[in-house]
């Protein structure tokens, strides 16, 4: 096939129309149709774990913060000598 003939060709595509009136027909109908189908469908465990995730995030910053006033706590008892440590301390140095 030569240029010519393709360029012939690619000029009775442009200027050719397709009939889409049986496809036009009712398409808003369907489109509804399709619409109220999706959204009347159980919402799947993905969806759902996605929008919880705020509360997710919300308890990973609470559990961390938490953790490290514990840990703080438990580091400030042992650099002070406060708590059993003292009070082994105070039995065995006969205090």
């Amino acid at each position: 096939m030569n240029d010519e003939q393709l360029n012939e060709l690619f000029r009775t595509a442009r200027t050719s129309r397709l009939d889409t009136s049986r496809a036009e027909y009712g398409f808003e109908t369907r489109l509804l149709a399709t619409l109220r189908e999706n959204r009347e469908q159980p919402t799947p465990w993905a969806v759902l774990t996605w929008r919880l995730m705020p509360v997710f995030a919300a308890i990973v910053v609470v559990t961390g913060v938490w953790s490290y006033n514990v840990q703080s706590q438990a580091g400030t008892q042992a650099a002070l000598g406060t708590g059993e440590e003292t009070a082994l301390a105070g039995l065995t140095g006969g205090e």
